[in-house]
């Protein structure tokens, strides 16, 4: 009978005790700062990314991220890194008062590195990548391509749904899908196609809005870049893309079967359903091959 008291006595105390409230991937805004955990190496040659759930921000992949913020930041540790000795702290005071961190300009901290760390681990995935696009664009132009190709490179090792695509983290893990849109790109520099670039990166823009991406947004920019290449091959203004495809047949631009799948492409994107974030990039990708091929026809 003592004992039972103890248990269910033990029990109740328990039942009242309320629990600590977890910090971690909490927003920005609810968050402060705290010390970090020692780093953790990053070996590339043994990193699990077999037992990691594909997409995941984990917490490895977040330290291993931040050392190659701290490199970059804070200076070179070896002979490997000394692309960043040239750095200091006109990069780090334009990193501090960007968002998502916003800190006052005069008001940096001696720990400031400590500081950005704790934050780093703690904060939502969203906060997490608005902060490697704040690091990149605080960066001298000739040391940004750097700084994203060593953090597509961590993200690729990690399985993360996320790379730097012009100059900004989106939601494309996929070589083939990167390749797509470079090319599209440059295939619009070489046709001067200016409007049909502007739409293209404004659909890229918001696939890649933080905290959520615009799918919808992002779909109707893609769209319309595809409407913009019609116009620009054939001198013909189109109602909608149905139209454009119709025409660009007749006139022998695309094939059958290409204008059939496009044009099931119009009627999804009419569609009522609301979309996700895989929906706004596979339309996003095809509108991108699309221009390339009307681009390739001038």
């Amino acid at each position: 009978m003592g004992q039972e008291r103890k248990v269910e006595a033990g029990g109740e105390n328990l039942g009242e005790r309320s629990a600590p409230e977890s910090r971690r991937h909490r927003p920005t805004s609810d968050l402060r700062f705290t010390k970090a955990t020692p780093p953790v190496a990053f070996d590339p040659t043994r990193f699990p990314a077999s037992l990691l759930p594909p997409g995941t921000l984990t917490d490895e992949l977040r330290a291993w991220l931040w050392q190659v913020v701290d490199t970059t930041l804070f200076g070179a540790r070896d002979a490997a890194d000394r692309w960043t000795a040239q750095l200091g702290r006109p990069a780090l005071k334009r990193v501090w008062t960007s968002p998502p961190i916003g800190g006052e300009p005069d008001r940096m901290p001696e720990d400031v590195a400590q500081i950005l760390e704790g934050w780093f681990s703690l904060v939502e995935p969203s906060d997490v990548y608005a902060f490697l696009e704040s690091v990149h664009d605080s960066l001298e132009p000739p040391l940004q391509p750097r700084f994203a190709t060593a953090i597509n490179a961590v993200l690729e090792r990690g399985l993360s749904d996320h790379r730097f695509v012009m100059k900004r983290l989106m939601p494309i893990a996929s070589k083939a899908d990167v390749s797509a849109i470079d090319r599209a790109i440059a295939s619009c520099k070489a046709a001067r196609w200016s409007d049909v670039e502007s739409l293209l990166c404004e659909a890229l823009a918001r696939l890649g809005a933080k905290p959520e991406p615009d799918t919808r947004g992002a779909i109707q920019e893609a769209v319309r870049a595809v409407q913009s290449a019609s116009f620009a091959l054939t001198k013909e203004p189109y109602f909608d893309l149905e139209d454009a495809l119709q025409d660009l047949e007749k006139r022998g631009h695309v094939d059958k079967p290409l204008k059939a799948a496009y044009a099931g492409l119009f009627l999804y994107v009419t569609g009522a359903r609301k979309t996700t974030v895989d929906d706004a990039r596979l339309i996003v990708v095809m509108c991108a091959s699309f221009v390339s091929h009307l681009a390739a026809r001038v």
